[in-house]
């Protein structure tokens, strides 16, 4: 039997675990089947396959040049030897669109992401806004949470006198400061890095128990969902932040039911009974 070893990114890597879940088959017949189906033409082709059930929906995409691409356009069809424009803004929207959505983000915010990292990288505070505040902040990095799709500036809030995670896309960079950022504690931001939990929460172990349709849900919702650590009959243990469980365990509604820790029980009761009360005032 012949054992093939490669190396892929972590993200790829990732991504083969979350389908090997969420579509119920092995690793093995996953990259087996990767293999046996893309081995000559390294294509995907859903397209085509799907137009048994008639023609496909398509859509328009519609935009104006701006000022800069207006200017050097037939430059860029020419460089690029251009026959068909139709079929040349397919291949870049394709490109586009085959992206991990984290990457896609950050290629979006790609000028808001240089600017950080050379604040990092000289070791500069920056002055952001952020939820309509204006905060000086420290930088120390940008990464997405394991289990989400979302990136994080993970940085020191003088105003907040504390570490805190911002999304990258709701934040707006004002200025790189020239002040120099002070040592912090660089075995506590080590740690966040390796083990990056998107709420900064302390962790504690979490029950829950799942209806059989809260097991299905379990499997399919990967986005934040909390590392579990042990099974028991519907009784499921994770280990996890409150607001973590809070933000991941509300989507199943009564599918799932928060046995401990009771504290948490109780937020989560709390806040249920704060949108029954919101629904209930109609009807």
């Amino acid at each position: 039997m012949k054992k093939i070893r490669v190396t892929v990114s972590e993200d790829i890597w990732r991504l083969l675990k979350k389908d090997i879940e969420e579509f119920g088959i092995n690793n093995n017949k996953l990259c087996n089947y990767i293999l046996d189906r893309l081995k000559y033409k390294k294509e995907i082709e859903t397209d085509k396959l799907m137009e048994s059930q008639g023609r496909p929906i398509k859509k328009i995409v519609q935009f104006d040049l701006n000022v800069a691409n207006k200017e050097i356009y037939y430059d860029i069809l020419r460089e690029n030897n251009v026959d068909i424009e139709a079929e040349f803004f397919r291949e870049l929207f394709e490109t586009y669109s085959s992206q991990f959505k984290y990457i896609r983000e950050l290629f979006i915010f790609e000028d808001r992401v240089k600017s950080i990292l050379n604040g990092i990288k000289n070791k500069q505070k920056i002055k952001i806004k952020y939820n309509k505040k204006i905060l000086n902040v420290e930088p120390f990095f940008i990464k997405r949470e394991e289990q989400g799709d979302e990136n994080y500036l993970f940085c020191y809030s003088e105003d907040e006198k504390k570490y805190v995670n911002y999304k990258l896309k709701e934040l707006e960079i004002i200025e790189v400061l020239e002040v120099k950022i002070k040592g912090k504690d660089k075995k506590y931001i080590e740690n966040v890095r390796k083990n990056f939990d998107a709420f900064i929460g302390e962790f504690s172990e979490i029950k829950v128990k799942l209806s059989d349709e809260g097991k299905i849900m379990l499997r399919g919702l990967t986005n934040y969902r909390p590392k579990l650590i042990r099974e028991d009959g519907v009784i499921y243990t994770f280990y996890t932040s409150f607001e973590n469980a809070k933000l991941y365990f509300r989507q199943f509604l009564g599918d799932a039911e928060i046995i401990e820790p009771l504290e948490l029980r109780e937020e989560m009761k709390k806040d249920f009974l704060e949108a029954y009360n919101i629904y209930s005032k109609r009807g």
